[in-house]
């Protein structure tokens, strides 16, 4: 029988650099307009419930909140360095959301939108008097920053069975 190597594994890396699909053909300007452009909401405690959907800036009615997951997420290549030059005046929520969920963007590691960690829509409180539709994404009305998001549970097929808490309608 041979001897035993005591020698460890090389190291694996821990964050691995995927193949950005998107982010691909977009530079690292178009990447962080984007974000500044689709990361409207973040998770928070709520007032009403548990775990809400809080806007980060003014919503205005009709405005799509980017709250639903419906295309693949985007793995974004800025160099941590331009995302912080770019968004600590104008987006620092954006950035701190960022760092929060992938700490190894400092060191040059990839990212998806802060909207794809979690399907935000499924985080949503329930309102008799609703201000977002997630059947389009869209704003009921203003939203003003810091205001939770709420969806009319009742507007799902089949809602009975899901909330029966609810009052049928």
């Amino acid at each position: 029988m041979g001897r035993l190597s005591r020698s460890r594994p090389p190291r694996q890396p821990l964050h691995r650099q995927s193949d950005p699909v998107k982010s691909a053909t977009m530079t690292a300007d178009e990447q962080v307009m984007e974000l500044m452009r689709t990361v409207k909401c973040r998770l928070s405690p709520s007032k009403v419930h548990g775990v809400g959907v809080i806007t980060l800036r003014d919503i205005k009615k009709g405005e799509q909140l980017y709250c639903r997951n419906r295309v693949k997420p985007i793995m974004y290549t800025v160099p941590f360095t331009e995302l912080k030059q770019k968004l600590t005046d104008t987006h620092p929520e954006i950035l701190q959301l960022i760092l929060d969920r992938w700490p190894l963007t400092v060191n040059g590691g990839t990212f998806i939108s802060p909207n794809y960690d979690a399907r935000l829509v499924n985080f949503m409180n329930h309102s008799d008097t609703p201000n977002y539709d997630p059947v389009p994404d869209l704003a009921f009305a203003d939203i003003p920053k810091g205001e939770e998001v709420f969806a009319d549970y009742r507007q799902m097929p089949n809602y009975e069975e899901a909330f029966p808490w609810l009052p049928v309608v």
